[in-house]
C-alpha cells in the first residue's frame, strides 16, 4: 500500500502508462460541464477558464482544488500533484474522499522533508492548535509543496519525497520526476546524459488505496 513503507515499492522502478502534456493548451470546447476525463483542460491537469466551451457549468475537478489549498486564493496543481489525482480520483465529488491528514503525514515523514517546517505531530505547538487550526497549517503546506505556487521545492508523488526544484522536475511529457542532470527523453529532449529507455507514467495504482 502506498502509505506502508515495507511493502512499498520505489516508484521509478515502474512504468505504466504514457500520458499527455502537462504544458497548457488550447481551451477545451466542451459543452456539458466537463464532467468526462474527455476534457482536453482536464487531461493536461489543468483547470477550465472563461474562453473554454463548459462555462460556468464546469466540472473539471482541477477548479476545484480549495480542498488541498483552502478557498481564499485560486492555486492550480504542481504537475506531479495533476498526475497523481487523475490516477486516485475520478471527479470533482471525489476529491473530499481522500485523508488530508494522511497526506500530510506522508509528506512530514518523507526522507528529505525540511526540519525548518516545524509541524511534527509531536510538537508542543501542534498538539496545541485547534482543528481548524490544523487544517489552515496543512493547507499551508499543501500549498507550499503541491501546488503551482512550488518554488525551491516540491513533493515528489513520483519519488515519494520533497524534491529540489532546482535539480528535480516533473516532466510534462514522460509524465515522471527526475534529475534534469541524467535524464534525457526523446519525446522532451530534456535532460543532458543518459537517454531514457521509454516514457510513461511512474506511479504505481497499487499505492493510492490508503489515501481513503
Amino acid at each position: 500500500m502506498w502509505f506502508d513503507k515495507d511493502q512499498q515499492t520505489k516508484s521509478n522502478n515502474i512504468i505504466t502508462e504514457e500520458n499527455s502534456s502537462d504544458d497548457e493548451t488550447e481551451k477545451c470546447t466542451c459543452r456539458k460541464g466537463c464532467s468526462t476525463r474527455s476534457c482536453s483542460c482536464f487531461k493536461n491537469g489543468s483547470g477550465c477558464n472563461s474562453s473554454c466551451g463548459c462555462h460556468g457549468t464546469c466540472r473539471n475537478m482541477f477548479n476545484h482544488l480549495e480542498y488541498f489549498f483552502g478557498k481564499n486564493e485560486k492555486y492550480s496543481a504542481h504537475p506531479c500533484f495533476a498526475q497523481w489525482l487523475k490516477k486516485t480520483v475520478k471527479n470533482a465529488d471525489a476529491l473530499q474522499m481522500i485523508d488530508r491528514e494522511k497526506l500530510r503525514q506522508r509528506i512530514i515523514k518523507s526522507e528529505n522533508y525540511p526540519e525548518t517546517f516545524n509541524d511534527d505531530d509531536n510538537s508542543k505547538e501542534w498538539k496545541k492548535k485547534n482543528e481548524n487550526e490544523k487544517l489552515i497549517d496543512i493547507q499551508n503546506l499543501f500549498r507550499n509543496l503541491m501546488s503551482n505556487q512550488a518554488t525551491d521545492l516540491y513533493y515528489s508523488f513520483c519519488q515519494d519525497d520533497v524534491c529540489d526544484s532546482g535539480n528535480d522536475w516533473h516532466c510534462a511529457l514522460c509524465r515522471r520526476c527526475m534529475d534534469w542532470r541524467v535524464w534525457h527523453c526523446d519525446k522532451c529532449s530534456w535532460g543532458s546524459t543518459l537517454p531514457c529507455e521509454r516514457c510513461g507514467d511512474s506511479n504505481s495504482d497499487s499505492e493510492l488505496s490508503d489515501y481513503f
